[in-house]
């Protein structure tokens, strides 16, 4: 009965106000600045709890490090996309659902983004145990923006659980015994995946 109760809170929260963020999901970032003529890449993205931000900042870094200029921002902050050569879309995924604001920035963009080259990347506990069957699932979340662009490639990346970031509502469900065994505390990112996903894609811009 209090499972229950404390569910329906979360939900009831959810639909009268979403969710809170921190600072560590608003991080902007520029990398490559010295690559005065090489292509320049936008990494924009929608984080919850941080770790999808920390993630698109490694992305950012690993272009500069392919010889590409790449500025890394929340997609809140974004009003333009021109001037780029190409895009790269992350978003935390949350109960199987990407962040609304990713969706409603890639649908608000889509003119200018079907005339670059974009990529999309997720980060999610789904893809803690990277099996076939996960990567099906996990991919099938990005559904709603594939919708808008088709993408020139996809990253699907775990991510990291800390109960203390996990921000409100959703940290109500920290209180739940059967939450804490099936989602623990922990860091399951593969930092060689990703470095190896974006030398990968650095080819497509």
């Amino acid at each position: 009965m209090k499972e229950n109760i404390i569910v329906l809170a979360v939900i009831f929260a959810v639909i009268a106000g979403g969710c809170s963020e921190n600072k560590k999901t608003g991080v902007e970032a520029s990398f490559g600045e010295g690559n005065m003529m090489a292509k320049k890449i936008l990494v924009a993205y929608g984080s919850v709890s941080g770790s999808t931000a920390e993630t698109a900042v490694f992305i950012g870094k690993r272009l500069s490090e392919k010889g590409l200029q790449a500025d890394v921002k929340p997609v809140e902050k974004i009003k333009s996309i021109e001037g780029y050569d190409g895009v790269i879309i992350g978003s935390s995924i949350m109960m199987g659902k990407m962040k609304q604001s990713v969706v409603k920035f890639v649908e608000a963009k889509k003119d200018a983004l079907l005339k670059k080259p974009v990529a999309f990347f997720l980060v999610c506990l789904t893809m803690k145990d990277d099996t076939p069957e996960n990567r099906k699932i996990a991919s099938g979340y990005l559904d709603p923006a594939k919708a808008v662009v088709k993408p020139v490639g996809e990253g699907l990346f775990p991510g990291r659980v800390n109960y203390k970031t996990i921000p409100f509502p959703f940290n109500i469900l920290t209180l739940l015994p059967a939450f804490k065994k099936a989602v623990p505390e922990g860091d399951y990112r593969d930092w060689k995946k990703v470095e190896k996903w974006v030398d990968e894609i650095t080819t497509k811009f």
